[in-house]
């Protein structure tokens, strides 16, 4: 899967994203076909964070 993030900092702590680390990502999606692949419209990405940084509260500023 691929995304394309518009903003490129942890939305907990606020430092940059860089590639290779891993992340958390929260969206809203459907299910596209019966091969349950999930269809993630562009605005739907809500949150993304660094792994580390996740706590499992999405932190809406």
């Amino acid at each position: 899967m691929e995304m394309i993030l518009g903003v490129t900092t942890c939305d907990k702590c606020g430092e940059p994203i860089k590639i290779g680390q891993n992340i958390v990502i929260v969206s809203l999606s459907t299910v596209a076909g019966e091969n349950c692949e999930l269809e993630i419209p562009e605005p739907e990405i809500r949150y993304a964070c660094h792994l580390d940084c996740w706590d499992g509260v999405e932190v809406d500023y």
